[in-house]
């Protein structure tokens, strides 16, 4: 969605939370797959953090295509640390209520 058309927004901590509920959502989401597929037996290990890197990382790079292919979208250093926190907290939230729901 280009940048013009989005609503504008007087308290910009809102945009951080959205950031950081999205890749927390997305951590969540990607280690309750990861752990419910059985193929790949070696792909299991250490899953939280390939998950919190892979989370981070792409949370990165949407900001840096951002910058890079968009003439009114812009990178911001904060948005992609608040995607990583995002990714921690979801890292932290699965690996304490996930882990119970897929071992059973």
């Amino acid at each position: 969605m280009p940048g013009r058309e989005l609503p504008s927004l007087t308290i910009w901590e809102f945009d951080k939370i959205g950031h950081f509920g999205v890749y927390l959502i997305l951590s969540v989401l990607m280690v309750y797959g990861w752990r419910k597929k059985k193929s790949f037996p070696f792909l299991h290990s250490k899953v939280l953090l390939k998950i919190l890197l892979l989370t981070s990382v792409y949370g990165f790079a949407v900001e840096v295509m951002q910058e890079l292919f968009t003439t009114d979208r812009h990178f911001d250093i904060l948005d992609a640390l608040a995607n990583a926190c995002g990714a921690v907290a979801g890292s932290f939230f699965s690996a304490i209520f996930i882990k119970k729901e897929t071992e059973k």
